[in-house]
């Protein structure tokens, strides 16, 4: 059951791939401006939040020095988290954690052959500096000139990322979370670092066993917390 949901996250990933590639050539054609490439990290410091299969995909490829950065990410997020009782506050807290743990020592993404559809759907318009940028920080007058200089025929205004293949990404994840309750009657949702540090230590296996052993799992480890998983089940 879980090489099928391996499987259909392939086959996933490598469509939005093509997609992607495809919305981007045609962009620039029409003159447009695209700033994503490699040594670009800022947008690795935001909170990366995916489905069980492509957080399964993620942890199969690990070696046990990236698990061990993963793990002592989410054991530390899931501490702090303790004292957040809202989204925009574990936003805020999520930037207080730094980079995302599968960077190497580069900065590169060192599961990139696998990385989540959040990550390969998010496309900027603007220059890397503003996707690690805290908007509630900056001036007015920069706030405006920010917004005034965005496409707003492709972007998901306010933000400066592609609308259209963020929209194709979450449909595609819905896919996947669909099949997930078709064959385990739960699907579960969340920040990328915390599942994969589960899966590692045996989440994969208690949700093969049902809702309630998933369930009972999560909580024995301490992230039943709805800002880190949703899905999980009652």
């Amino acid at each position: 059951m879980l090489d099928q949901l391996l499987e259909q996250v392939k086959q996933q990933q490598m469509f939005l791939e093509m997609l992607v590639r495809s919305w981007v050539d045609d962009y620039r054609a029409d003159g447009g401006s695209i700033y994503c490439g490699k040594g670009c990290r800022n947008c690795c410091s935001l909170a990366v939040h995916t489905g069980f299969a492509e957080a399964l995909a993620v942890a199969r490829r690990l070696n046990e020095a990236q698990a061990e950065k993963v793990a002592s990410y989410a054991v530390r997020l899931r501490d702090l988290v303790k004292n957040v009782s809202d989204l925009p506050q574990y936003l805020r807290l999520h930037r207080q954690m730094g980079f995302c743990p599968l960077l190497d020592d580069e900065g590169a993404c060192s599961v990139y052959p696998v990385r989540p559809l959040t990550c390969r759907a998010l496309i900027s318009t603007r220059e890397s500096v503003w996707c690690g940028a805290d908007f509630s920080t900056l001036a007015p007058e920069e706030r405006e000139a920010f917004l005034a200089g965005l496409d707003r025929k492709v972007v998901a205004f306010p933000s400066h990322y592609v609308a259209t293949l963020q929209e194709s990404g979450k449909e595609l994840e819905e896919a996947a979370a669909q099949h997930m309750r078709l064959h385990f009657g739960f699907a579960l949702y969340g920040n990328l670092g915390v599942l994969v540090h589960l899966i590692r230590k045996g989440l994969a296996e208690a949700c093969q066993e049902g809702p309630a052993a998933a369930a009972r799992f999560i909580a024995q480890a301490g992230f039943d917390n709805p800002l880190l998983l949703t899905g999980v089940p009652e």
